[in-house]
């Protein structure tokens, strides 16, 4: 099992180009929009204009979805509509961000489906991995670490979604090496949600 791998967080400078969208990923259980949402409201509270956008890919209304019609869904089907659905709100949230004022703060993105695909076994193809960095480049990306075995407790604990610790595990490990690849920030999410957002807040400048 990975140890939480924390990197340093930003240096002053970044307090002179503060990232017009932050884009927060990690596996489920890892508090995103617990933090997202928090953050966005105590930036609000104090008068600076943020919003939270969500990039769904409606992977559990799918797997709910198919269950209640005793179907399966072959894994290259499911992921092309979630690749779809993603995409689609990925596109739509920037166009948003890109005409409204203040910090636009995504929940998840284009990095989460690349990380369903590996999982799955499946190649991540040319198109969405190229289509990830480029609709970041001007994006800072944080991801929110958490170890499997809390994750998986606060999974239970709300009742709504339905993972393995197995899925989690190997999702951390991969969101781990995608950060070490791409050089994200990668903050340790066992934390309390108010710390979170204060390191969120050196993370972006506010």
């Amino acid at each position: 099992m990975h140890a939480v791998s924390t990197r340093p967080l930003p240096a002053p400078r970044h307090a002179h180009d503060p990232p017009r969208t932050l884009v927060i990923v990690g596996t489920d259980g890892a508090g995103k929009s617990t933090t997202i949402e928090a953050l966005v409201q105590q930036l609000r509270n104090d008068r600076i204009q943020a919003h939270r956008l969500a990039n769904v890919a409606a992977r559990s209304w799918l797997t709910k979805f198919s269950r209640a019609l005793g179907i399966t869904f072959p894994t290259f089907t499911q992921d092309f509509f979630e690749t779809s659905i993603r995409s689609f709100n990925v596109a739509r949230n920037m166009l948003f961000a890109a005409r409204s004022p203040g910090l636009s703060v995504m929940d998840r993105h284009l990095y989460c489906q690349l990380v369903l695909r590996r999982l799955r076994g499946h190649p991540p193809g040319l198109l969405l991995p190229w289509l990830a960095a480029k609709s970041t480049e001007h994006a800072r990306i944080v991801l929110l670490d958490i170890d499997p075995i809390l994750a998986f407790e606060r999974i239970n604990s709300r009742g709504k979604d339905d993972e393995s610790m197995e899925y989690l595990r190997d999702s951390r490990n991969e969101y781990l090496r995608l950060a070490q690849v791409h050089g994200w920030i990668t903050l340790d999410a066992s934390l309390p949600t108010s710390q979170l957002v204060e390191q969120l807040r050196l993370v972006i400048g506010k």
